[in-house]
């Protein structure tokens, strides 16, 4: 897969994983260790080492269902978004799921990279629908995820096991369509920015 970067508005972007972002990514998650363990208890002890995201990236990077992100922030890793479940069948849909790290929270930091990343999903990937899943009670993803046109479709009961219980899912989900008939395509982000153009 050829790398690219994907440039946004106020120093935030999106650029695909590479190997060489294994020790940085190890650095951020560690940082969060407390918050990981309790909301993302999928992730183990090896996650939080550069053996461990070195692992991923490379599963990522041979997955052809599958586009892993970084998040930047003036150019340093503040997070991580991806898109799953890619299909190509008569679906032409994906997951989108997204992480930024405390130190970069509440500057809209997720709203401008999931608005990136839905450019490239429909304009560049050609699909047709993107499906976003978050807990009932996380507010600041719902709105992130509002902000940029999805819409609610429902919850799922029961949809994850975090913190020893079984937690309801909102479910969320974009159109192509829809997409471009947000002003001729181009989504607003907080600030009413739009996103900003490609590099390859």
């Amino acid at each position: 897969m050829a790398a690219s970067r994907i440039h946004a508005p106020v120093d935030v972007g999106l650029r695909l994983w590479e190997m060489a972002d294994a020790e940085e990514l190890a650095a951020m998650y560690a940082a969060s260790a407390t918050e990981l363990a309790g909301e993302e208890p999928w992730c183990g002890p090896d996650f939080l080492t550069a053996a461990g995201q070195g692992e991923r990236v490379r599963r990522c990077l041979a997955d052809e269902a599958a586009e892993g992100f970084v998040i930047t922030v003036s150019g340093a890793i503040a997070g991580h978004l991806s898109l799953d479940r890619i299909r190509r069948d008569i679906l032409q849909s994906a997951d989108i799921g997204y992480w930024v790290a405390p130190r970069a929270r509440r500057h809209g930091v997720a709203t401008r990279a999931i608005g990136l990343a839905v450019a490239h999903a429909f304009d560049r990937l050609g699909l047709h629908r993107i499906h976003a899943t978050t807990d009932l009670d996380n507010a600041a993803s719902c709105r992130a995820l509002e902000a940029n046109g999805f819409r609610r479709v429902g919850v799922i009961h029961d949809f994850a096991l975090v913190g020893g219980r079984w937690r309801d899912g909102r479910l969320f989900q974009l159109t192509a369509d829809e997409w471009r008939s947000l002003s001729g395509g181009r989504l607003r982000t907080r600030g009413g920015a739009g996103p900003g153009g490609f590099e390859s």
